[in-house]
């Protein structure tokens, strides 16, 4: 017959368990340290336990916030994403607005530039060329959607206009 586990050996098991969870969800992909602490109490980890495996992922370098935020921003830039975007789906993974503007200074990005090849790549040059009210709005709309600015997007699409002009 075993002797019975003190309360410290049962919260170092659950402090285990948390970091082995943790470390299977990091397997996958990189996480938040608030990300990370949503999904391990969704699986009904306890506090406690969450914030000892928090500690030593954080002290071991598995999770870092500020890597996260400048992965996820160029990884969203990549894909055609402007700053507003990238803000705000950072803001939603727990990471504070200043790692948030660091990562987005980190990117060094011109955004009308950047605005100009998501435009490219979504839109017929018949469609850039077209200078109406409605498809101006269109794209403009476009690329709010993806999280630029109205003034990017606008002199993104006056700048591309210009050069589709023949001279």
């Amino acid at each position: 017959m075993s002797d019975p586990l003190t309360s410290e050996e049962l919260d170092r098991r659950a402090s285990l368990q948390a970091y082995a969870a943790a470390v299977k969800l990091l397997g996958r992909r990189d996480h938040s340290v608030a990300e990370l602490t949503r999904k391990l109490k969704q699986r009904e980890h306890t506090c406690q336990a969450i914030e000892a495996a928090m500690e030593i992922l954080l002290s071991s370098g598995y999770v870092n916030d500020a890597r996260y935020a400048e992965r996820y921003a160029e990884q969203r830039m990549n894909q055609g994403y402007g700053p507003l975007s990238i803000r705000s789906k950072l803001g939603e993974r727990g990471i504070d607005a200043h790692q948030v503007q660091d990562a987005l200074r980190t990117l060094n990005v011109d955004w009308e530039a950047q605005a100009c090849r998501v435009i490219s790549r979504r839109f017929s040059a018949v469609d850039i060329s077209d200078d109406s009210q409605p498809a101006t709005a269109r794209i403009a709309r476009f690329l709010s959607n993806r999280g630029f600015s109205p003034g990017d997007a606008l002199r993104a699409l006056k700048r591309l206009r210009r050069k589709q002009i023949p001279r």
